[in-house]
């Protein structure tokens, strides 16, 4: 089984892709989507129910700036922070702290939001 998700890059590539949902392998696709640590970061506002996985070291290791996963953190928390280097956007998590996949509307706002 997979789960749906939202994979943006610095040069403004964005696509819907299948993550796996098997805790080891999901860890391991986030990894290397952001080439490094990763970190998630709950997304607010219009947002809400999004996490926008980043690269932690993003900036420290010189990554590029990645304007369209910058847009959607300045929806959610304003002018104070860049991404720099790949982003992975999932649903939230469950009770159990589980990954969600993103819903088709979720999707759909996503995209309609990166046009």
């Amino acid at each position: 089984m997979t789960k749906q998700v939202i994979i943006i890059t610095p040069e403004h590539q964005v696509s819907v892709e299948q993550m796996p949902s098997t805790s080891p392998d999901e860890y391991n696709f986030l990894n290397t989507a952001v080439a490094g640590w990763i970190q998630a970061v709950p997304l607010d506002d219009d947002l809400e129910g999004i996490t926008l996985w980043v690269n932690e070291e993003g900036k420290l290791e010189n990554l590029p700036y990645n304007q369209k996963a910058t847009y959607l953190w300045e929806k959610s928390y304003g002018f104070t922070d860049v991404i720099c280097g790949t982003a992975v956007l999932t649903g939230g998590s469950d009770d159990e702290g589980e990954t969600l996949p993103l819903t088709d509307v979720q999707v759909a706002q996503i995209l309609a939001l990166l046009k």
